[in-house]
C-alpha cells in the first residue's frame, strides 16, 4: 500500500470507528427500561410530534430543492457550472438531513430512559443515560462527515485524477464541485435549524408564559397541554437542526481548507497533499472524542447523588478539555507525515484553532453560568421587575462578544503569519483554514455535550408530565441546567469557527474570481459600489434577525392564545388539553417563517455580484461576516444568561414568586436569541460565501455586461 493511498483511507476508517461506536452506545441505551407506562407514552407523543414537524419541512426543503436544481442545471447548460455539482448538492443536503433525523430519533427515543434512570437509580446512572445517547449523536455527525467528504472526494480524484493530463486543471475542478456540496449541507442546515429554531422557541414561549406566569403552573406542569409541543421543539430545534448545524460546519471548513490548499500549493508536489490534511485531522478529532467520550463514562459512572452542577459541568469541560489534547498530539505526527516536516508551521495552527476553540468555550461559561458574575447580577436585578433583568442580560450579552472576538482575530493573525503569509499570501491563507479545522475537529464531542441537554430537558419534562416524586425532577434540573451550559458553549464554538471559516471562503472567492478575470481592487475611496455591498453585509444579520424572531414572536402568540383557551378549560375541570393542536401552529408557523429567508440567503449574492460585481460580493460577505458574528456571539449568550438566570431563581426556590416571574419573561425574550436568530447567524455567513463561490462565474460574466472592471 502507497502512502498515499494510505493517508486517503484514513477519513474512511475514522468514518468506520465512529460508525461503530454509534451503534455501541445506540445499543447500550436501547437495552435500559423506558419507564413506566405513562413515561413510554409521553416519551413517543414527543417522537411523533418530532417526526410530524420534520416531514412537514421536509415537504418545504424538496420544493426549494428542486427549484434550485433547476437553476443549477441551468447554470450546466450554460456553461457556469460542472454538471457533478448537481449530485453534489443533492447528496449534501441528503446527508444533512439524515444526520438530523438521526439525532431526532435518538434523542426521543432515550429521554423516559433517562427520567427511568433517575427515579431508579440516581443521578450518576441518569446523567450515564443521557450523555451515552448523546455521544451516540456525537459520534453519527462523525461519521457522516467524515464519510460524504472523504467519498466525494476520492471518487472525484479517481475519475479525473485517472488520466493525469492535467493535474491542475482536475485539482480545480475536484475543489469546486466540492463547493456545492457544502451549499447542500448548508441549504438543509439552514432550513432545519432557522425553521426548528422557530417551533421549539414559540411553543416554549407560549407554555412557559401562560403556565408559568398567567396561570402559576409549574414547569411541564400535565395540566399545560402546550408543554408536549415544548419538548418536541427541543429535538427538531436543538437535536436535529443543531447536528445539521455541525455537520455544515465541519465540512465547510474541510472543503475551505481543501480550496485554499489548491490555491495556495497549485503545481507543487504537496498539491494533492494539501487537499487530503484537512481530512485526516478531521479523523484525529472523531478518534479523540471517542477517547474522551469513554474517560467521561468512566467519570460518570462515580457519581453520586449529592452532585452538584458546578462538578457536573466541570466533568464536561474537563471531557472537551481531553479532546483538544489528544488533538494537539496527533496533529504534530499527522503533518509531518501527511505533508511534511517543512510544513510544521501548520502544527502551530492547528494549536492555535484548538486553543482558541477551547477559549471560547471558556468565555462563553464565563457568561452563562450561574457560578458568575454576569448570571449572578442578571439574576440579581429580578428583584427590581424585568425590565432591569432583560437590560442586563442584553448588556452582559454584548459585553460577552468581546472577548471571542479578541481571540478568533489573534488566532487568524497568529495562522496568517505563522504560515508565511506576509510572504506568501495565500499559504497564510492556507493556515488560516487549518486552524479552523483543527477548531472543527472537537465536534463530535462538542455535540455530544450539546444533544445532552435537550435529552435531559426532556427527561425533566416526562418526569413532571407523568408525575414523578420531586426528587426525580430535582435530578434532572441538575442535568438540564448542565445541559444549558454545554449548548452554549456549542453554539460559541459553532459561531467563532464559522468566522474562520467564512473568512477563508471570502478568500476562496475571491482566489476564485482572480482565476477567472483580472485582479477585483478593493478601493473603498475609488469605487462605490464595494462600500455598497460592505453596507449590505452589515444589514444583512439584522434583516434575518428580525425575520426569524418576529416569526418567533407571531407563533408564540397564537399558542399564548390558544394556551389559556385551554388552560381555562382544563383548570375549571370542564375540557381536556389537546396538545396536537399547538403541534400544528408552531409547525405552520415555522414552515411560513422559513421561506422568505430561504429565497433570500441564495438570491442576494447573486443579484449583488450582478449589480455591483465581484468586488461588491467580496464586501458582502466581509460585512456579513463581521456583524453575523458579533450577532450570533451576543444572542447566544444573551439567552443563555437569561435562561440560567430564571433556573438559579427557581433552585432557590422562589419559584411562584415575582422575582421568578420577572425571570421567566427574561427567560421568553432571551429564548429566540439563543435558539433561533442567534445560531442561523453561522449558517448564514458561510452559506452567503459558498453561494457567492458557485456562482463566480455566473457573476463574472453578467457583471461584465453591466459594468466593465
Amino acid at each position: 500500500m502507497t502512502k498515499l493511498l494510505l493517508i486517503r483511507i484514513i477519513p474512511f476508517i475514522g468514518a468506520a470507528l465512529s460508525l461503530i461506536m454509534a451503534i455501541v452506545f445506540a445499543l447500550l441505551v436501547s437495552k435500559k427500561s423506558r419507564g413506566s407506562g405513562k413515561m413510554a407514552e409521553i416519551s413517543h407523543a414527543i417522537f411523533i410530534g418530532s417526526k410530524a414537524y420534520f416531514m412537514q419541512q421536509l415537504k418545504v426543503i424538496v420544493i426549494f430543492f428542486f427549484v434550485i436544481t433547476a437553476l443549477l442545471g441551468v447554470m450546466v447548460y450554460f456553461g457556469f457550472l460542472y454538471i457533478e455539482s448537481i449530485p453534489a448538492f443533492a447528496t449534501g443536503m441528503i446527508f444533512s438531513l439524515l444526520i438530523g433525523y438521526l439525532g431526532l430519533w435518538i434523542s426521543t427515543t432515550s429521554n423516559s430512559r433517562v427520567t427511568h434512570a433517575a427515579r431508579e437509580k440516581g443521578l450518576g446512572e441518569a446523567m450515564n443515560v443521557a450523555f451515552t445517547a448523546a455521544s451516540s449523536s456525537g459520534m453519527m455527525l462523525g461519521t457522516v462527515a467524515l464519510l460524504h467528504t472523504a467519498l466525494w472526494f476520492n471518487i472525484l480524484y479517481w475519475w479525473y485524477g485517472r488520466g493525469g493530463l492535467d493535474q491542475i486543471a482536475d485539482m480545480q475542478r475536484i475543489v469546486t464541485i466540492l463547493i456545492t456540496f457544502t451549499i447542500g449541507t448548508s441549504f438543509a442546515a439552514f432550513f432545519m435549524r432557522t425553521g426548528g429554531g422557530i417551533f421549539t422557541k414559540a411553543a416554549d414561549m407560549g407554555a412557559d408564559y401562560v403556565g408559568k406566569v398567567e396561570s402559576g403552573l409549574k414547569e411541564d406542569d400535565p395540566r399545560n397541554p402546550a408543554t408536549i409541543a415544548d419538548n418536541v421543539g427541543d429535538n427538531v430545534g436543538d437535536v436535529g437542526g443543531m447536528k445539521a448545524d455541525a455537520l455544515e460546519s465541519w465540512v465547510g471548513a474541510i472543503i475551505a481548507a481543501q480550496f485554499l490548499g489548491f490555491v495556495a500549493f497549485k503545481g507543487l508536489p504537496v498539491m494533492l497533499n494539501s487537499l487530503l490534511l484537512p481530512m485526516v485531522i478531521a479523523a484525529a478529532g472523531a478518534l479523540a472524542s471517542i477517547i474522551a467520550i469513554l474517560i467521561m463514562k468512566l467519570v460518570i459512572a462515580r457519581y453520586k447523588a449529592n452532585a452538584t452542577v458546578s462538578m457536573l459541568t466541570g466533568t464536561t469541560l474537563s471531557g472537551l478539555l481531553i479532546t483538544v489534547v489528544i488533538i494537539m498530539a496527533l496533529a504534530f505526527f499527522i503533518i509531518r507525515y501527511v505533508i511534511g516536516a517543512s510544513y510544521n508551521f501548520l502544527y502551530y495552527c492547528c494549536l492555535g484553532g484548538l486553543a482558541a476553540g477551547f477559549l471560547i468555550g471558556l468565555f462563553t461559561l464565563l457568561y452563562t453560568d450561574a457560578r458568575y458574575r454576569p448570571t449572578r447580577s442578571i439574576s440579581e436585578s429580578a428583584k427590581s421587575g424585568p425590565a432591569t433583568l432583560v437590560v442586563n442580560g442584553l448588556a452582559y450579552g454584548m459585553e460577552s462578544t468581546i472577548l471571542p472576538a479578541l481571540t478568533v482575530i489573534a488566532v487568524m493573525l497568529f495562522s496568517f503569519y505563522i504560515s508565511g503569509g506576509s510572504t506568501n499570501f495565500q499559504v497564510g491563507l492556507y493556515g488560516v483554514a487549518i486552524a479552523a479545522v483543527a477548531m472543527l475537529s472537537t465536534s463530535a464531542f462538542v455535540i455530544t455535550i450539546d444533544v445532552y441537554g435537550p435529552i435531559a430537558d426532556n427527561a425533566g419534562g416526562i418526569a413532571e408530565m407523568s408525575e414523578q416524586p420531586a426528587g426525580v425532577r430535582k435530578i434532572t434540573d441538575k442535568l438540564d441546567a448542565v445541559g444549558n451550559t454545554t449548548a452554549a458553549i456549542g453554539k460559541g464554538l459553532l459561531i467563532g469557527s464559522a468566522a474562520i471559516t467564512a473568512l477563508a471562503l471570502g478568500q476562496a472567492y475571491f482566489s476564485k474570481i482572480e482565476l477567472l478575470t483580472s485582479a477585483v481592487i478593493l478601493d473603498f475611496i475609488k469605487d462605490p459600489k464595494i462600500l455598497v455591498g460592505l453596507f449590505i453585509g452589515i444589514i444583512l444579520p439584522f434583516m434575518f434577525t428580525s425575520m426569524l424572531i418576529k416569526a418567533v414572536g407571531n407563533a408564540a402568540n397564537k399558542v399564548v392564545v390558544e394556551a389559556r383557551k385551554q388552560i381555562k378549560g382544563i383548570l375549571a375541570g370542564k375540557s381536556q388539553g389537546d396538545p396536537k393542536t399547538f403541534i400544528s401552529i408552531v409547525t405552520r408557523s415555522a414552515q411560513r417563517g422559513i421561506i422568505l429567508p430561504g429565497i433570500l440567503v441564495f438570491t442576494i449574492p447573486v443579484v449583488t455580484g450582478i449589480l455591483l460585481g465581484p468586488g461588491g460580493v467580496v464586501a458582502l460577505i466581509v460585512g456579513t461576516l463581521l456583524s453575523g458574528f458579533a450577532q450570533g456571539i451576543y444572542m447566544a449568550n444573551a439567552g443563555g444568561a437569561l435562561d440560567n438566570a430564571k433556573k438559579k431563581i427557581e433552585e432557590e426556590g422562589k419559584s411562584g414568586t415575582p422575582e421568578h416571574a420577572a425571570s421567566v419573561v427574561g427567560d421568553t425574550v432571551g429564548d429566540p436569541l439563543k435558539d433561533t436568530a442567534g445560531p442561523s447567524m453561522n449558517i448564514l455567513i458561510k452559506l452567503i460565501s459558498v453561494v457567492a463561490i458557485e456562482t463566480a462565474v455566473l457573476v463574472a460574466d453578467l457583471s461584465g455586461k453591466l459594468f466593465h472592471f
